[in-house]
């Protein structure tokens, strides 16, 4: 009978997320993708603020050219927010198979709920890309749900040399599932996330951009956090300022040299998105700056970097 309650939980499908271990986030996304049959018939809609590298290349990009997909971009705005109403038009236009929405920096979009009810209102699929949202997700629970299905890169979240998840939400299909577990890419870890205190790891990471919020503010309009807050649930992988006082490349290398590791992410973007037509994403790539929050900073070393900035700037 409906009415009635069994003594456990017994259904195992009930608020289910799979997992699939890959060796890092990309090949996670590439997986998914081959097992969905997208095929160069098939568009693939991402934000117009997508990074690579000598090194690295892009991580979200990559797979979609070795898919042979079609790709499209939506706009951001410059302090790294979708442009509702130009995600909005590309959407209906573009007709994409699936949308790509990214949890910059693990801050979810203020538009993020609206953005996934629009895509699956026109059947169109969406996968969250949580390269920085691990602990968004897991821990503050903001995110990774409403998606079709997320991508984690364990890597750049806890010390551990390589690694990625794909995680299928409830709604996922059982053969699609299965299809994964015959992935060629997909591997086993001989390392757990669950070997690490996940919760003390967030509170960390929250503590120091809090601090930081609070340190930087006598040099504001030199350097001004990319967020002026931080919201319940959010756990940011870095803290993303904008450097307007001096030269962002000039400011990363002399921080570095000084033994302040910071990190300039999506320095430089594909060349797909093109200056002339993507102005705001250009112009805020040339100046973020990413200071570091993790949970290995000793006592003290945020204000002497900070310290450091304000003689820099």
């Amino acid at each position: 009978m409906a009415n009635q309650i069994t003594k456990g939980a017994n259904d195992v499908c009930t608020l289910r997320r799979t997992h699939t271990c890959f060796p890092n986030a990309r090949t996670a996304f590439k997986a998914w993708m081959y097992a969905l049959g997208i095929s160069s018939l098939d568009t693939v809609l991402l934000p117009a603020y997508v990074g690579t590298s000598p090194k690295e290349g892009s991580g979200v990009f990559d797979p979609i050219v070795e898919i042979g997909a079609r790709f499209q971009f939506y706009r951001m705005t410059t302090d790294l927010r979708i442009d509702i109403e130009d995600y909005r038009r590309v959407l209906a236009n573009a007709r994409p198979r699936l949308v790509v929405l990214i949890h910059y920096f693990g801050y979810p979009d203020p538009q993020y709920l609206d953005a996934v009810q629009t895509a699956h209102e026109q059947n169109v699929l969406v996968l969250e890309d949580e390269a920085h949202a691990l602990y968004s997700d897991w821990i503050g629970g903001i995110c990774g749900r409403v998606g079709d299905a997320t991508i984690f890169s364990l890597h750049k979240m806890l010390p551990f040399p390589s690694g990625g998840l794909l995680s299928l939400n409830n709604q996922s299909s059982t053969s699609l599932f299965e299809k994964l577990q015959q992935s060629p890419f997909k591997c086993d870890l001989s390392y757990s996330p669950l070997d690490y205190d996940l919760f003390a790891i967030a509170d960390a990471r929250r503590r120091n951009a809090l601090a930081l919020l609070e340190l930087i503010q006598p040099l504001r309009g030199k350097i001004d956090p990319l967020h002026t807050s931080l919201p319940i649930g959010v756990v940011p992988q870095t803290w993303p300022v904008i450097v307007t006082g001096r030269s962002r490349d000039e400011l990363y290398f002399e921080l570095n040299k000084r033994g302040f590791g910071v990190v300039s992410l999506y320095h430089t973007l594909i060349d797909e998105i093109r200056p002339e037509q993507y102005p705001d994403a250009h112009w805020l790539s040339r100046r973020i700056l990413n200071l570091p929050v993790h949970q290995d900073i000793p006592t003290g070393a945020l204000e002497a970097m900070v310290e450091e900035l304000a003689q820099l700037v």
